[in-house]
């Protein structure tokens, strides 16, 4: 299986979404936060487009992180912008950046897995983006053994996939910078992703779920653990009895505990641990 793809952020001009998928797209990774944690400005236009036109949906986040704390916030941000919304593809570790690369292999392992906690317990898959080099040479990659979207693409690119180039691992491989598709003005990277089944959330451990009641009322149920989350879409607060299943918890940025629970079979969220009780 081979789903084409493309990734875009602010750099990219989408002119038609429609479009993008009749040239067979079938797959857009975004950029969902840039610099300082700064949202990129055309991510919601380009969630709510491309989702429209029927492609598959997944983000990226360029890290500029030197150490675990850094991290933690780049995925808190991260999971801040998403709101609970659902993904068809990973949130992507987008590691490259060269002042990162002076880093040990053992503190960007530690980098790597405290960003992934954050997105995880926040309810999506993970992934890994880099280049063969830093596949091959900087990350530590059987301590990190999670799916990785590789680049590869030759000096004299031009668009087109060089089946020599092609990474033997990953699940997904980014082939071009210089694809030119309906519908986007000027250059669009361009991949090719061979998974598109990441399940329905990855286990940081095994949480045996219990039975909660909510114990006050107008209860917050916020799309991540802690205040600076926004209330997930769709079910947005409890009321005192309302009874939900508790199927994991988190630590906010103080250390108190958030329950992530599921509403009606449905909706995902946290709930501070004082408004939650063993029913």
């Amino acid at each position: 299986m081979e789903l084409r793809g493309i990734d875009v952020s602010a750099y990219n001009t989408v002119t038609n979404y429609q479009e993008v998928a009749e040239e067979g797209i079938r797959v857009a990774i975004l950029r969902i936060t840039e610099r300082g944690n700064a949202v990129d400005p055309t991510f919601e236009r380009n969630d709510k487009g491309f989702r429209e036109a029927g492609i598959k949906t997944g983000v990226y986040k360029y890290s500029y992180a030197l150490n675990v704390s850094q991290a933690q916030e780049e995925a808190r941000k991260v999971l801040g912008v998403l709101k609970g919304r659902t993904l068809d593809f990973p949130v992507f570790y987008d590691m490259e950046w060269s002042q990162q690369r002076i880093l040990s292999k053992g503190e960007l392992t530690d980098i790597v897995k405290a960003f992934r906690e954050v997105i995880v317990e926040g309810g999506y898959p993970f992934g890994i983006y880099c280049n063969l080099d830093w596949y091959r040479n900087v990350l530590d990659t059987k301590a990190l053994p999670y799916d990785y979207w590789l680049a590869s693409y030759p000096y004299n690119d031009r668009g087109v996939i060089v089946e020599s180039l092609r990474p033997s691992v990953g699940i997904g491989w980014q082939y071009s910078s210089k694809g030119q598709i309906r519908g986007i003005s000027g250059y669009v990277d361009l991949d090719v992703f061979y998974k598109d089944n990441f399940g329905e959330k990855e286990e940081v451990q095994e949480y045996k779920i219990w039975v909660g009641r909510c114990t006050g009322n107008a209860v917050n149920v916020r799309s991540g653990p802690g205040l600076e989350y926004q209330n997930i879409p769709g079910y947005p607060t409890l009321n005192k009895g309302n009874l939900v299943d508790v199927i994991g918890s988190a630590k906010d940025t103080k250390g108190d505990t958030w329950y992530r629970v599921l509403i009606a079979k449905k909706y995902k969220g946290y709930v501070y641990y004082k408004y939650m009780s063993r029913n």
